[in-house]
């Protein structure tokens, strides 16, 4: 009878024994779940904060974009759209109305109707970009309005200048008048009268130089003998040819009147200045042709140099100082340019740099 009472026993206690380890098991597992429990709300809260951050983060990247004035367009790297702010909406709707496709137009200034844009394109480290877009029209327009406004400028400043040269010779033209109403020697009446035609020449020739500074003319390009155009400008100069010396290509593609004009008024220049010969250089570059215009004459005083292509500037004591700001109004409108190479030596020497027609330097 012993041993199935031990047995019972040795039962009974191995049931509490696994019972309380199974006790033990249910409170690990339940401090385990709790810590778990908690560790997944700090995570939650964790993850809350920061989607947070970048909902904020978000929302002023939006803000940011759409207060921008600049026009902003996100692709993504198969090129589709996935952002466009304020300023990208309004140009676009406004640029598809005048019917440019921004999307498909390359980088760089756009001028449209009554628009003007500037595309360039961003590329991102996701593989996508953005184009910006900046909308230039009141920058054209200020632009616009500067340039009148310097145009305005300029012509007051020419208004003046020929107000003050036409001055001279008019009074001169109202003098001799004058003494011919008391005169009734036919000899002197007719040297007043020449007095009279020479100053109304005076005045004829500043008028023809302004409307020549004011109204360029279009180019007349074709292939030209360079010393015709040479014996042209001498001979509207009042110089004599066999005083001008040129060295270089014999036939060049070039704008002949252009040429004969710009010379003309170089010749003209040395003429007055008492020069008694000049030698051309004709240079073929890449892409202009050059010619270096050098005389013998006291050259161009130092104090001028800055100011010596301006209306109505000259160092000589006759002269309208018309010719040079002639000559480099002519050759801007071309793309050209001159030079004076050495203000304050004897010797006049410019360099008048003129961009050739159409890609050629020969005809």
């Amino acid at each position: 009878m012993g041993e199935p009472l031990t047995a019972a026993a040795l039962s009974d206690q191995d049931l509490r024994s696994g019972f309380a380890s199974f006790v033990e098991a249910a409170r690990r597992l339940e401090e385990s779940y709790t810590a778990l429990k908690a560790r997944a709300a700090e995570i939650d809260l964790q993850l809350s904060k920061a989607n947070e951050r970048l909902a904020t983060t978000l929302a002023e990247r939006e803000a940011v974009f759409s207060a921008l004035p600049v026009g902003v367009i996100a692709l993504d790297e198969q090129g589709e759209e996935r952002f466009r702010n304020a300023a990208g909406e309004r140009l676009g709707e406004r640029a598809s109305e005048l019917g440019f496709d921004m999307m498909a137009a390359p980088e760089g200034l756009h001028e449209l109707e009554d628009l003007s844009l500037r595309l360039s394109r961003v590329p991102m480290a996701d593989g996508g970009s953005l184009v910006l877009i900046e909308d230039r029209s009141q920058v054209a327009r200020l632009e616009r309005e500067v340039d009148r406004l310097d145009r305005l400028a300029g012509l007051s400043e020419l208004a003046l200048g020929v107000a003050h040269e036409i001055k001279n010779p008019l009074n001169g033209v109202m003098g001799f008048a004058s003494l011919i109403e008391r005169q009734s020697d036919p000899e002197q009446i007719k040297r007043y009268a020449e007095k009279i035609g020479a100053g109304m020449r005076d005045v004829d020739t500043i008028v023809k130089a302004m409307l020549a500074f004011a109204r360029p003319s279009e180019r007349e390009i074709a292939p030209r003998p360079i010393g015709d155009c040479v014996a042209a400008a001498a001979a509207e100069a009042g110089m004599p040819r066999d005083r001008i010396e040129v060295r270089g290509p014999s036939e060049l593609c070039v704008d002949g009147p252009t040429i004969v004009r710009v010379l003309a008024n170089l010749f003209r220049n040395s003429c007055e200045a008492g020069s008694g010969a000049i030698a051309i250089d004709v240079t073929e570059q890449p892409n202009e042709l050059c010619l270096d215009v050098v005389d013998d004459g006291p050259g161009v005083g130092s104090d001028v140099r800055d100011r010596v292509f301006e209306p109505f500037v000259s160092s000589k004591d006759r002269g309208h100082g018309l010719g040079l700001a002639l000559v480099a109004r002519v050759l801007s409108f071309l793309g050209g340019s001159i030079e004076l190479q050495n203000p304050g030596e004897k010797g006049a020497h410019f360099r008048v740099r003129v961009p050739y027609a159409d890609g050629g330097a020969h005809g």
